[in-house]
């Protein structure tokens, strides 16, 4: 029931007629239409389900249909309050002389959905200058806004695309980026590339505020690369598709598609983009430039791997493999398993400040080893073992994912 649930809800959201999608839900009985609402929150699109049923005049059972309408009100209230925080940090942000775009959700709910309602938010994400970033968190801590832990911000410059996440009580967690793409990822995106898309930037109004946003080509990339090269496909589910999507019938006369297609090839993250596009095209209906894909200079999937991804983004997958547990279930010498084991317990003094607390420069770091240890253990012991022993099914999918790993240029 659940594969067929996943495929009523690519009709309700894709872009099939009208009449086709009426035709095909007619036949959907009150089981499977409280599946298709379970399938729909796991793929972070119930308000969106709610406002194509209700367009296309389709009457759900009364369980269903309750679920989808709550889910509805629940995220509008959620938005519009967030909107209203977020209006708080752009007009902070105006005030002190630091341009700023925001990404993603922040940017998508308002500007392309139209209805801040129909897209769920998690973070919200904002772009600034390198240069405006200590000046930007100086400004956001005056609004009640701290980071989960302590840090420097030069040190994670050269490790994460964003600080560490910000939180402030009853309010929204914010991540504020100083790049769009992980600086220790494979690609070639280099510091002159972060301030030509700065220049490509063209105005917007948000939360009632003039900001900044990326280009449409720089958009579509972004979205391209979030969902592939930098979560590997992992995350929320058909939901980025259907961003990706709604960019291209948006602004489709709008983009540049040349220039998209030589910055990705550019950036090196051909690989990715392109395998997100296809998915795209396959699940929403969206028509892809043939032209496009063609430009771009990706390398040859063999099946059973573009299977995988589709089995993880429209099924998920467990925790085990999207740890590193997948790299040690990749590997097949004894001596490249037992290099994964030591990247993954000895991770650097950083990382573990972020993990467990203490400061990066303290002794006491030491003593947390063991317990990173004790963690490993007691969450992927027995996948360890399977793979070890070679369980089939486990070791199987242990290897696709490192090959999608390979694929993608990831660390």
């Amino acid at each position: 029931m659940e594969q067929n649930a996943t495929t009523v809800l690519l009709t309700c959201l894709g872009h099939a007629s009208d009449a086709a999608k009426a035709e095909r839900l007619a036949s959907v009985t009150p089981a499977e239409w409280d599946a298709v609402v379970a399938q729909a929150r796991r793929h972070q699109s119930a308000p969106l389900l709610h406002h194509h049923l209700k367009r296309l005049g389709v009457a759900l059972p009364g369980a269903a249909a309750d679920a989808l309408r709550r889910a509805y009100l629940q995220n509008a209230a959620r938005n519009l309050g967030l909107y209203q925080e977020l209006g708080k940090l752009l007009r902070l942000l105006r005030a002190n002389d630091i341009p700023v775009i925001p990404l993603k959700g922040a940017l998508l709910a308002k500007a392309l959905y139209e209805n801040i309602a129909l897209r769920q938010i998690g973070d919200v994400d904002l772009l600034v200058k390198p240069a405006d970033l200590a000046k930007a968190l100086d400004g956001l801590r005056t609004l009640g806004y701290a980071p989960g832990y302590s840090f420097e911000t030069e040190v994670e410059r050269d490790r994460n695309q964003h600080l560490p996440r910000l939180f402030k009580r009853g309010e929204l967690a914010l991540e504020l980026h100083w790049t769009i793409v992980n600086p220790r990822s494979n690609s070639r995106f280099a510091d002159r590339d972060l301030d030509q898309l700065w220049s490509r930037a063209v105005p917007a109004i948000i939360a009632g505020v003039q900001v900044l946003t990326l280009s449409p080509e720089d958009l579509l990339w972004h979205l391209c690369q979030h969902a592939s090269v930098q979560h590997r496909f992992d995350g929320a589910g058909l939901r980025d598709y259907w961003d990706i999507a709604l960019v291209i019938r948006r602004c489709g006369n709008e983009i540049n598609w040349e220039q998209f297609a030589r910055h990705v090839n550019q950036f090196g993250i051909a690989n990715g983009v392109h395998l997100a596009l296809q998915l795209t095209e396959e699940w929403t209906g969206v028509a892809i430039p043939a032209p496009v894909l063609a430009a771009l200079k990706a390398a040859p999937l063999d099946d059973a791997i573009m299977d995988w991804v589709r089995h993880k983004v429209l099924n998920g997958t467990s925790m085990v493999l999207k740890s590193d547990v997948a790299r040690f279930g990749g590997k097949t010498r004894f001596a490249d398993k037992l290099g994964v084991l030591r990247d993954v317990l000895f991770l650097s003094r950083i990382e573990m400040a972020e993990m467990y607390g203490p400061p990066a420069n303290s002794w006491r770091i030491l003593c947390y080893y063991p317990v990173r240890f004790k963690d490993l253990w007691m969450r992927h012991s027995q996948a360890m073992w399977q793979l070890l022993w070679h369980d089939k099914a486990l070791t199987t999918e242990a290897r696709q994912e490192a090959h999608l790993r390979d694929y993608l240029s990831w660390n």
